[in-house]
């Protein structure tokens, strides 16, 4: 029967029979492609697999970021760091965690993996949405490696495991293609629209103020970072007590006293007329004191001392060796020790975060489980040899070793029968009792803190031009 005398109604059928033997001729695949990502196939489970992990990843991160937890296995450092990837102007959008944004397009895609329509309009267009949201998926994923390669200059490993899943995501979608060339080109589309919007949006982000500054009430407002108002009234000036401060004034006051009595002993003996004639020893100068808390005294000279003690500007920091946030404010203050050179110098007052030897510390987090051990090391270098104790101070922040390691570079730079003998007395343990004290005195919580005459800040500075603010703002008078 010739297709010249077929009914009108069979024409269509024919026609298109005659389109898909075309295509099959021509070794198009777009009619089995949808065949490849059926449910349950290898593809399919790759997608959803890579996918379940993205959304845990995700969802950890942004239960971190909402309760202010540390990453775990994630504490710092010179290339890993995610308090320092997800503290960044990139981290968030709409003032939302990426991560949150992340969770509900993992969600979607899972949704649309499990989905099974019956119709098979309905069927097409859910692979259309589900390319968007992989290729999204997969370009956000480019996006926020290359943002921590080459602008943040650290990498978060949960980041990247999220981000790897939305590339392996991508790719199978991509290597299986179920849909037509025009659905892909929409989805494609869609993907570089939203990758668009999110660079925009977070281009808009402010750098974040990693601190604030809490002015005492007699004091001018700040101009750096946020001011808040501290309940800390004036006080009657005293004198912080250093532990050592006070065994050396003990060691030459007696000195003084003996050797006053021998010089009597001797006057008396070669001319008993010196008797008959009093003499009037001056006092001894007093140590240079620097003004922190509104009103309270610490000389510098008897605390752990970065550079001099006469310098005409002294910084008092309270911190602790295994605070990432802590150690980015390091990297600053070694910035501006370079800028201003002698003129400088840098009380440090380390502050174990964990509960053994600081009673405030209620939960000791698993990174700070050594804070207490390697401060009274840092001081006990401090004790044995002054003029080690910078190069000594940094590189427990650089290279972040544990108490056993921190052990052997200490008896490597100083002496270790000293640093031993101080080590076995209670002085390192008397310091840290009195940092702590002032540690309460300033407010507690967060640290790094730094103590100005009429002002405290708390977090983390890292920005060198803020930090010199700071010290032109509240030293410089």
């Amino acid at each position: 029967m010739s297709a010249g005398n077929l009914h009108p109604a069979y024409l269509p059928l024919r026609h298109e029979q005659r389109r898909v033997l075309r295509h099959r001729a021509a070794g198009s695949e777009t009619v089995n492609r949808p065949l490849q990502l059926h449910a349950h196939s290898r593809p399919w489970w790759v997608m959803l697999i890579a996918s379940v992990v993205a959304l845990g990843t995700s969802g950890y991160l942004a239960w971190s970021s909402f309760t202010a937890s540390p990453v775990a296995g994630c504490d710092g450092g010179s290339l890993f760091n995610c308090e320092h990837v997800l503290h960044s102007r990139w981290s968030t959008v709409l003032s939302l965690p990426v991560s949150v944004p992340a969770l509900a397009l993992y969600a979607t895609v899972i949704s649309l993996l499990l989905w099974n329509p019956a119709s098979e309009s309905v069927a097409r267009m859910r692979w259309t949405i589900l390319g968007a949201a992989s290729l999204t998926a997969g370009l956000a994923a480019i996006w926020f490696v290359a943002l921590q390669v080459f602008s943040l200059n650290h990498l978060c490993p949960y980041c990247l495991v999220a981000h790897s899943c939305g590339i392996v995501l991508a790719a199978t979608f991509l290597w299986n293609r179920p849909i037509t060339s025009a659905g892909l080109k929409w989805s494609a589309g869609f993907a570089g629209l939203s990758l668009i919007g999110l660079i925009a949006l977070q281009s808009m982000n402010a750098e974040p103020e990693t601190f604030e500054v809490i002015e005492y009430p007699d004091a001018a407002p700040a101009q750096v970072g946020t001011s808040v108002t501290s309940p800390i009234e004036p006080q009657e000036e005293m004198l912080f007590e250093s532990p050592v401060a006070s065994l050396d004034a003990d060691s030459n006051q007696l000195a003084k006293d003996l050797g006053r009595e021998f010089e009597s002993v001797v006057a008396m003996l070669v001319h008993p007329a010196s008797l008959l004639t009093l003499q009037v020893t001056e006092p001894a100068s007093q140590p240079r004191t620097v003004s922190i808390l509104n009103g309270m005294k610490l000389a510098p000279a008897s605390w752990p001392l970065l550079g001099k003690p006469d310098a005409q500007l002294v910084l008092v920091e309270m911190f602790d060796y295994t605070c990432p946030h802590c150690r980015r404010t390091h990297e600053t203050i070694e910035q501006v020790r370079k800028q201003y050179g002698d003129r400088l110098a840098v009380v440090t007052l380390p502050v174990p975060l964990d509960g053994k030897c600081n009673p405030t510390i209620r939960s000791t987090h698993a990174s700070h489980r050594e804070s207490c051990e390697l401060a009274k090391l840092a001081i006990a270098v401090w004790l044995t040899d002054r003029s080690q104790f910078d190069g000594f101070h940094s590189y427990l922040f650089d290279a972040q070793p544990g108490y056993a390691q921190a052990m052997a570079k200490a008896k490597a730079t100083v002496d270790g029968d000293k640093l031993d003998q101080h080590l076995r007395s209670t002085l390192p343990a008397d310091f840290i009792k009195q940092h702590v004290t002032l540690y309460q005195k300033a407010g507690a919580g967060t640290i790094p803190k730094f103590l100005f005459p009429k002002a405290t800040t708390v977090g983390a500075i890292e920005s060198s031009d803020a930090m010199i603010r700071l010290i032109n703002q509240h030293l410089s008078s």
